[in-house]
């Protein structure tokens, strides 16, 4: 299935145990043979898991993390303007972070599921699985790993991955590494003169739909 420019779809996140943890619109730029590139600009409205008292998965122990009580909060996107690749087939994807004047702020790698797609007609989106692993590369491809306690706390997880899941995890980072530091596409300087289309309103969270059943 291709999506239209200019359309609404939802970036839906999953962690362990299948745990649906972001719900988040954003805006189809293009989709084509390079992937589907999309658009969350700041003060998007988007759903995130919490505790139900209101705390941030980080501020609890792994070890505890299936012993409280979360649910989907609604939160808005602020800080950097987002532009987001995902590539068919690979095991990540791209966030362009633009300052709010719009220069290049970095680039974001999650390492990820590859995206699985779905279309409900009124409502369409990308399920992906959350990684840990990440990537962080400023303007001048400096990169440098990011949450590695994260990823190495989840080998032999049940709800996770194992050890050699977890080599696959990291191999598929060490690829984009080499993409990096070669400057190729997407670090090439592609999309980092975009602007939205001024038409464009922020991306809305539809009222129904967002919590259909996982693609992945």
């Amino acid at each position: 299935m291709t999506f239209s420019p200019g359309r609404d779809v939802l970036y839906r996140d999953y962690r362990g145990g299948g745990d649906l943890v972001l719900v988040i619109p954003q805006k189809v730029v293009s989709d084509d043979e390079r992937g589907l590139l999309t658009w969350r600009p700041i003060g998007t409205h988007y759903l995130f898991r919490r505790t139900v008292d209101g705390r941030d998965r980080r501020e609890i122990p792994f070890h505890q993390r299936y012993e409280v009580q979360w649910r989907l909060t609604p939160m808005t996107w602020t800080g950097l303007h987002v532009l987001h690749l995902f590539r068919p087939g690979q095991a990540h994807s791209v966030w362009w972070m633009f300052n709010p004047d719009f220069t290049l702020n970095r680039w974001y790698v999650n390492l990820e599921a590859p995206p699985s797609r779905w279309d409900d007609g009124a409502a369409g989106g990308v399920d992906t699985f959350d990684h840990a692993l990440d990537l962080v590369v400023p303007p001048d491809r400096r990169w440098r790993w990011k949450d590695e306690h994260e990823y190495l706390e989840r080998v032999g997880h049940p709800a996770y991955w194992d050890a050699e899941q977890a080599r696959a995890i990291r191999a598929e980072g060490d690829r984009v590494v080499a993409a990096i530091e070669a400057g190729a596409y997407p670090f090439d300087g592609a999309w980092c003169d975009f602007r939205p289309d001024p038409l464009w309103s922020v991306p809305e969270l539809p009222a129904a739909g967002w919590d259909r059943a996982c693609t992945l």
